[in-house]
């Protein structure tokens, strides 16, 4: 069981009822299981992503941030949410410490793309909202998206701290 199980659950007992109302759409439970599973299969069999691995976002509030969150349970990997208001070099300094091995951005932050990719050449770099997309990504996908070594004991978050004592540090959840 991991923290998917629980979209899931929802989806099997309230499909049609709102999981998530943003900017005046509503996603249903059974469509929010469907693209988290989605999401799962492609980090899993586009990125090659699993358990252990650090998927990094840096966006505004989106819906698909949630979608990633479900889908790195699913995985047994890891989100890390980026501050969107560092500067690059911060950004790079937490991308290395924390191994990311992709990177979602939305639309807005294009800017940081090209600095980004220079910097970490390892990391993939998929838009939320242009190309290469996540939505390329999820109609690619094939496969399982689970992990069935993944419980609830398995870490899903590293958020950094603000690093007023010097750099960020990266608390493990």
């Amino acid at each position: 069981m991991d923290l998917s199980d629980l979209i899931d659950r929802n989806a099997a007992f309230a499909p049609d009822k709102p999981a998530i109302r943003f900017g005046g759409a509503t996603l249903t439970y059974a469509a929010f299981a469907a693209r988290v599973a989605a999401a799962a299969r492609a980090l899993k069999s586009q990125l090659g992503l699993g358990r252990g691995d650090r998927v990094a976002i840096l966006s505004l509030n989106h819906p698909d941030y949630l979608v990633l969150l479900y889908a790195c349970a699913r995985l047994g990997a890891m989100l890390v949410p980026l501050n969107w208001r560092l500067a690059v070099p911060e950004q790079v300094f937490i991308l290395n410490d924390a191994s990311v091995k992709a990177l979602v951005v939305e639309k807005g932050f294009e800017a940081v793309v090209e600095p980004l990719q220079h910097a970490l050449p390892d990391v993939r770099i998929i838009g939320l909202d242009f190309a290469p997309s996540l939505e390329d990504l999820l109609g690619a996908a094939s496969g399982d998206g689970r992990n069935p070594h993944v419980d609830l004991i398995n870490p899903l978050l590293i958020v950094y701290t603000s690093g007023t004592t010097g750099r960020p540090k990266g608390a493990v959840l």
